[in-house]
């Protein structure tokens, strides 16, 4: 019994020798017949196999073959140049058998453990070299080098050609890099929505408005927050302005223009606005912006 399923053999049946043994159908396209289980070696028939020949290696099994080129699949994971995560490798290749006898003796091969032992040292060098955030011509370098291979195995009788590879990263790091697109496109998406406010002169209607480029808030919201701010108080005012400068929407120096008027306003009213107790103090409330 085979340990593993081997799709090129298509039969094995037990074959019933003797004194006029019969000769099996040799013209079978894309299948090769080995006689095997005898007292000599293992034979391959074709149009110069006799009887005799049969009868004195006094073989019990004849085997099929399939010479035809099979498709077979790899995965297999390969290291990143970032520590903790992994590429997951696709290997497409096609094999074909060359020496059946050969290929029959290793029937019990576990193609995937073959391949992957076969390109794990080479594939690995490459993958290493390439980030999961930046792994473009990865394809490219691995297609090159294992389409370098020796495109027949004498030690396993069949031969092999590679079509196509592929390499993504794996499962445990696909997390991590929809992570860091988001963040990309946060990024992006508030440099667009802010890349002509590029000095301090911000408004808070700016601010307001860039979170609804972002769509962190509809028009309307924003129509009701800016109305809101307008008539809220200093402290109320403060708060608003802090929360726009934690989200990153405003500078400290944008939140700091954008508060001092409010400050001579609030000074002005209580008879202070030429003193210099009150620009100290307005200075005073400044601080916590750059202290926050």
């Amino acid at each position: 019994m085979n340990e593993f399923r081997n799709e090129l053999i298509i039969r094995e049946e037990k074959y019933q020798n003797g004194l006029f043994p019969k000769m099996p159908i040799t013209g079978k396209r894309g299948a090769a017949f080995i006689f095997t289980g005898g007292y000599s070696n293992d034979v391959v028939v074709n149009e110069y196999t006799t009887a005799k020949q049969i009868r004195k290696g006094k073989y019990t099994t004849l085997v099929e073959v399939s010479t035809l080129p099979y498709i077979k699949e790899i995965y297999f994971e390969s290291p990143s140049k970032d520590t903790h995560y992994t590429f997951e490798v696709y290997v497409k290749a096609v094999i074909q058998v060359k020496d059946p006898i050969t290929f029959y003796e290793n029937r019990n091969i576990d193609v995937n453990a073959y391949f992957k032992n076969l390109f794990s040292l080479d594939v690995k060098k490459i993958t290493r070299k390439y980030s999961i955030l930046n792994y473009y011509e990865m394809d490219e370098e691995l297609t090159q080098k294992l389409s370098s291979y020796n495109t027949f195995d004498e030690a396993t009788g069949f031969g092999y050609q590679i079509s196509a590879v592929d390499a993504e990263p794996g499962k445990n790091a696909q997390e991590y890099v929809e992570k860091f697109g988001k963040q990309q496109l946060e990024a992006e998406m508030k440099k667009n929505a802010r890349k002509l406010l590029i000095d301090y002169k911000v408004t808070y209607e700016d601010a307001i408005m860039t979170e609804v480029a972002e769509g962190k808030m509809s028009e309307t919201e924003a129509i009701k927050e800016i109305e809101a701010y307008n008539n809220s108080t200093f402290d109320e005012q403060y708060k608003r302005l802090e929360r726009l400068k934690s989200d990153g929407y405003i500078t400290d120096l944008e939140a700091k223009h954008l508060m001092l008027p409010k400050l001579e306003e609030q000074n002005t009213k209580n008879g202070f606005q030429n003193s210099t107790e009150s620009t100290d103090e307005g200075e005073s409330e400044m601080d916590g912006f750059y202290n926050n």
